[in-house]
């Protein structure tokens, strides 16, 4: 084989090999795999792998959130555990990273450089899960609940947790389990989980309304429209708008839906989660006036 073709190849299976590790991977793992120095010096010269710090390598793609807690010397965790497995979370977070009990203090001095970039590092001291069973790169889903309960507000974190079952349904057996794992004045203070919210700020809507007595079906279809995300009193629409950034055309299917939703005797109010989040007094009192105005008693 032509020498320039040799070389492709093993460049090519160590990008795959990198990948199959999580996108990064440690010098000593890399050479286990029969990747020695000589190697590795010549995927960082043409690009072909970055360096995140002595002895750790990753593909040039790799998630900014996953390189910051390799920076760290740490894992992703907590919320930024939870967008890594594609669960629901906050529009805007620092990257979690959870580090070992006897992680040296200078991961205090890297934290705060990595924090000179656009989102601030949390460090999360130890974990739940023994050492000897812990995941490489990113806290395993244990852990992650675990940390967002221990991290969050009750209301945020359930609304992740919403995320994770409307994802995962197979798993709400065993967070379920987990949870209870947790000290009974703890437990106590997360409102009550539901698969049926489908985003964050569904979630928060869903957990703020309950509070305030408010409770109806989720994820309705109604004929001629299609899904919406909540009905309260079988007459009174409720969509929870979080995408910061609606085209033109889903700007007037928006429209459209809620034109023949009228057309069908509905009230919709549609909330922004700037307004969810910062201005509830508002939300409340439009859905109490609309419920006033369908002649629901509340």
């Amino acid at each position: 084989m032509p020498r320039l073709a040799r070389y492709a190849g093993w460049m090519a299976s160590l990008r795959r090999h990198v990948r199959r590790l999580g996108g990064a991977a440690e010098t000593r793992e890399l050479a286990a795999l029969g990747f020695g120095p000589r190697l590795l010096t010549r995927a960082l010269r043409s690009g072909e792998l970055v360096r995140i710090r002595r002895g750790w390598y990753a593909v040039p793609e790799i998630d900014p959130a996953l390189r910051a807690a390799i920076l760290v010397g740490g894992r992703l965790a907590c919320v930024s555990a939870a967008a890594h497995y594609g669960w629901s979370t906050p529009e805007q977070h620092g990257v979690h990273v959870c580090m070992a009990e006897n992680a040296a203090r200078m991961h205090w001095r890297r934290a705060a450089a990595t924090s000179g970039g656009t989102r601030a590092v949390e460090l999360h001291w130890g974990s739940p899960r023994d050492r000897g069973d812990r995941s490489r790169l990113v806290t395993d889903r244990y852990e992650t609940v675990m940390h967002l309960v221990e991290c969050l507000d009750p209301e945020a974190a359930v609304a992740i947790l919403d995320s994770f079952l409307h994802r995962e349904p197979q798993r709400s057996r065993q967070l379920e389990e987990w949870l209870r794992e947790l000290p009974g004045h703890v437990l106590v203070t997360l409102p009550p989980r539901n698969a049926l919210c489908h985003s964050y700020l569904e979630s928060i809507g869903r957990i703020r309304l309950e509070r305030a007595g408010l409770t109806g079906e989720h994820q309705v279809d109604i004929p001629g429209v299609g899904r919406v995300d909540l009905v309260l009193a079988g007459r009174v629409v409720v969509e929870w708008d979080g995408g910061t950034h609606r085209t033109a055309e889903q700007q007037d299917e928006d429209c459209r839906r809620d034109a023949i939703l009228a057309t069908l005797g509905y009230r919709t109010l549609r909330f922004s989660y700037r307004l969810v989040m910062d201005e509830w007094h508002i939300v409340i009192a439009a859905v109490r006036a609309a419920l006033d105005e369908v002649g629901c008693v509340h």
